[in-house]
């Protein structure tokens, strides 16, 4: 993904081709995700919803706006995109993410259904309020809510209702899903990164500083989310608080993109943030998890019962 974003940077034309299927592009990376989501363990987490609903709102409101008013001091001219980034659900690689770093899969998927089941509610009038949009817009922020209803629940719907129908197809494909998903992302990325390579290239000549500040201040981003996460839930085990700091810092950012370049197409600054969020998110997993595994293994160890599912 760090590839393509580059390729896109330097080579627009290679991706200007893919501009218009982006839409497509973020459906497919939900469908096939979705197509590995066990939804019965994610369900049965359900049993804590006071939790699930701290842990959303500090997800969807709280962080969201704490990282914008940094945004507003750090990169003033990129605040609005770095909120829109930051206030969407939780990514679906979440749980595979949290599975690498041996965290609570169940815990992480659940986050991941509840914060996008919540987002098309809440997301409209956190940007709103952070953005500096009208909130009298009231048509404005209904279509961002509808958009972003269709965009999240219509390929996760589609996802569920493929795996009951065709479980065992879905057995079957099950190892090419994370290829697929990979390649919709990618292709996501290269063509929203070609049509906002010139504004990038903009920005670096007329102010090569600011241009290296929101690099430089989306890779604080995702270390400020991942320890914010980490410290949510101080009262939780080791597993519980993997999966949440993931989640927090695993944003959807390809529907972010997305709802950039929909909404404010005019504003190129405001799409950036979310694409070069793209090159910690690759990178941060390698430290997380070797930092969890040093705290399993400073840990006394307990008994390892078996899993069937695996």
């Amino acid at each position: 993904c760090v590839g393509v974003t580059l390729l896109g940077l330097f080579v627009p034309a290679a991706g200007l081709p893919f501009a218009p299927g982006k839409l497509f592009f973020l459906a497919g990376i939900l469908f096939f995700t979705g197509l590995k989501i066990n939804f019965r363990d994610a369900l049965a987490e359900l049993k804590r919803p006071l939790l699930l609903l701290y842990i959303s709102l500090m997800l969807l409101i709280v962080l969201p706006l704490a990282m914008w008013g940094l945004a507003q001091w750090l990169v003033p001219g990129f605040a609005l995109g770095v909120l829109i980034v930051a206030a969407m659900p939780a990514g679906l690689a979440g749980g595979s993410l949290t599975d690498i770093a041996k965290g609570n899969v169940a815990l992480a998927l659940v986050v991941t259904l509840v914060t996008s089941l919540l987002c098309p509610l809440i997301t409209p009038w956190v940007i709103a309020l952070g953005g500096g949009q009208s909130q009298g817009d009231q048509r404005e922020i209904l279509l961002q809510a509808l958009f972003l209803a269709a965009v999240l629940l219509g390929p996760l719907g589609a996802a569920f209702a493929t795996r009951r129908i065709f479980p065992k197809t879905v057995r079957r494909v099950r190892g090419t899903l994370t290829g697929l998903s990979i390649i919709s992302l990618s292709l996501l990325i290269l063509g929203i990164m070609s049509e906002s390579s010139s504004a990038f290239w903009d920005k670096l000549y007329e102010s090569p500083v600011e241009a290296a500040g929101i690099i430089g201040f989306m890779f604080l981003f995702s270390a400020a989310f991942h320890v914010a996460g980490y410290w949510l839930v101080p009262w939780r085990g080791p597993k519980d608080r993997a999966a949440v700091s993931i989640n927090t810092a695993y944003v959807n950012n390809g529907l972010a993109m997305v709802f950039a370049s929909q909404f404010f197409a005019g504003n190129p600054d405001a799409v950036l943030p979310a694409v070069l969020l793209e090159i910690p998110m690759v990178l941060a997993i390698l430290p997380v998890k070797a930092y969890l595994a040093r705290r399993r293994a400073g840990s006394s160890p307990s008994p390892v019962i078996p899993d069937e599912n695996r």
